[in-house]
């Protein structure tokens, strides 16, 4: 039986159980991360018997209207479970959301199958268990171009660096004024909460791109989560862009974690020079379901023009 469970009553250590469980497993689906990426929004539940299956269901509201969403700087969201779910599966979750959330735009997982996916995002991902050579083989040859420009000039790649505010700080002042992103402030400082609690768990791994002077041109913050190491989030100064440095930062990572147990997650992009990139350092495509679901058709409308006026 799959029923509703309110923020209050969830069982802390069994719902990271069942998340540790399913078969797509996350840390970003853990009780407290998902309270950092939420906070100070709430996020309830939908668990199915005793925490054999569950789904976290972040709330927010609006002119008294309540309405489900995915947190930004989470991967992949969805239904965690041991077993394998079929679309009758999902659609049993989904049909079980309660009725008081008029809206909602949920990204799934890639191991949930949904007939109700309204779309399909796409991500990339390279089985990094080969050696490196055999890696930069797959590369794409303007890649490759991109990463002998940036080796002229002598910018130095460093692991371990502390730099959560300051990668978040390359991209808030340069791809954070682009119109198509929506960040606010309160968004930046959940980034930096999230970021800080991955890294007291020893999840995070830090990779910075400086010149030769030790200038800060490129930031990345991955995250190793189980055998899964997510590209998580990045930022670059706009002012050094032909050092190319994100193209030797990826280089150097895949470099470093060649020939471990591990899947480079880029963890998809809506931008099609961003996934032409990702696929570009040999990434295969997979998709993750997107389900919008409206109880109040004027409200769909209305969302689907803001989306219009935001492009």
């Amino acid at each position: 039986m799959i029923r509703f469970v309110k923020h209050e009553d969830i069982d802390q250590e069994k719902w990271n159980q069942a998340v540790k469980n399913a078969r797509f497993s996350t840390l970003f689906a853990q009780y407290k991360v998902l309270d950092a990426l939420t906070c100070p929004d709430t996020w309830h539940a939908l668990i199915e018997d005793d925490y054999l299956t569950v789904m976290p269901l972040p709330e927010r509201s609006k002119l008294g209207i309540s309405y489900l969403y995915t947190p930004f700087f989470m991967p992949q969201m969805g239904i965690f479970s041991p077993k394998h779910l079929t679309s009758v599966d999902t659609h049993a979750f989904l049909d079980s959301i309660p009725k008081k959330y008029v809206q909602a735009d949920l990204i799934l997982n890639r191991d949930n199958d949904s007939a109700d996916a309204t779309a399909k995002l796409v991500s990339h991902a390279l089985d990094l268990q080969k050696p490196y050579q055999s890696l930069r083989a797959q590369f794409s040859q303007n890649t490759v171009r991109n990463i002998r420009d940036a080796e002229r000039q002598d910018t130095v790649i460093t692991f371990g660096e502390p730099i959560i505010e300051e990668t978040i700080r390359l991209f808030r002042e340069n791809r954070g004024q682009d119109v198509a992103v929506h960040f606010q402030g309160r968004d930046y400082e959940r980034l930096v909460s999230v970021a800080r609690l991955l890294d007291d768990a020893g999840a995070l791994r830090s990779v910075s791109t400086r010149t030769a002077e030790g200038v800060l041109i490129a930031g990345a913050l991955f995250v190793l989560d189980g055998d899964r190491l997510w590209f998580w989030f990045s930022g670059r100064d706009n002012r050094y862009a032909s050092h190319k440095p994100l193209f030797i930062l990826m280089d150097a990572v895949i470099r470093q974690f060649s020939e471990q147990p591990l899947t480079l997650d880029f963890n998809g992009s809506v931008n099609p020079n961003v996934a032409r990139m990702y696929q570009s350092f040999g990434g295969e495509a997979y998709p993750i379901p997107l389900v919008t679901l409206s109880r109040v058709p004027c409200l769909k409308k209305m969302a689907q023009l803001v989306r219009k006026l935001r492009k």
